[in-house]
């Protein structure tokens, strides 16, 4: 997997804000997918799961989100909305206060992964699918929002991945 994204104005680029209208917008899925923390321990408080770090997600997120954001200021790449009124592609959004920074990676799709996974390895057995979805739902809502390119998503999930990989190896 490259680590750069395609670059602004690439025939991939249209592509990816294309498929993106495509998806139907949802903003109750979207907003309740927004602040990761809370999507978490409500979706473990209807499943009747009680073992959430909370503040374990909290930190998590917090000591990650400076390196996402290097990343991010580091591609500098402009939001879908953004590139699609460039390139003359319809593409209405769901404006989040989280959209305020460059694309690349989607910062939603890292912590939601890695938080998910580490949620997981705790678990018990029949919770452990369960729990990779939420991760799974986090990263996609940013795409229904219009938020991030696929693209976005799916490095800002191996970022999650490699995180969780030397979490575990380094514990």
């Amino acid at each position: 997997m490259s680590t750069n994204p395609p670059s602004d104005y690439s025939f991939d680029t249209s592509q990816e804000i294309k498929e993106l209208s495509k998806i139907p917008l949802n903003k109750r899925f979207v907003e309740e997918k927004d602040d990761i923390t809370s999507y978490f321990k409500k979706i473990g408080e209807r499943e009747g799961i009680d073992f959430y770090p909370e503040v374990i997600s909290e930190k998590l997120i917090e000591l990650t989100a400076p390196m996402i954001m290097k990343l991010k200021n580091h591609y500098d790449r402009p939001r879908p909305k953004v590139l699609a009124s460039k390139m003359g592609i319809k593409l209405n959004d769901i404006e989040m206060s989280s959209m305020k920074t460059p694309s690349y990676p989607s910062g939603h799709a890292s912590s939601g992964r890695l938080v998910s996974l580490l949620v997981a390895d705790e678990a018990p057995l029949e919770h452990r699918k369960n729990i990779l979805e939420i991760g799974e739902r986090i990263s996609y809502s940013r795409n229904i929002a219009r938020a991030h390119y696929k693209s976005d998503s799916n490095f800002g999930e191996a970022i999650g991945l490699e995180l969780h990989k030397y979490l575990k190896q380094n514990q």
